[in-house]
């Protein structure tokens, strides 16, 4: 897919259509991730920091067991969330959007109920 029209020209119109009718599966896998990461993971950590009265400057060490567990999925989850991204990305952009699509929401899926667990 060419972004350029024939005269060189950016054309934003037809990248965007087409763009959104070609990738619409990753795109929304990537919503979704967004949502599980900022909302749920970011808000339980800050949760449970205040439920256990742990300020903010202070890490892991000495933290309640439960406290700890939290911290440490939600640092799991930043390290690894770029490499899946990537790797979605890459195999979308590569040709096989719906399989990038299925294995990114099998992630998203496993990486939510890994931080419940």
């Amino acid at each position: 897919m060419s972004i350029l029209a024939a005269n060189g020209r950016l054309n934003l119109d037809t990248f965007s259509t087409e763009f959104i009718k070609t990738f619409w599966a990753p795109s929304a896998v990537t919503i979704g991730w967004l949502i599980q990461y900022g909302m749920v993971d970011a808000i339980c950590v800050g949760a449970s920091r205040n439920y256990f009265k742990w300020g903010f400057p202070k890490g892991a060490e000495g933290a309640p067991d439960p406290l700890r567990r939290a911290m440490r999925v939600h640092m799991n989850q930043a390290e690894n969330s770029n490499h899946m991204l990537f790797s979605m990305w890459l195999c979308a952009l590569c040709g096989l959007p719906g399989f990038a699509a299925t294995c990114g929401a099998v992630w998203v899926a496993l990486r939510h109920m890994y931080g419940f667990t």
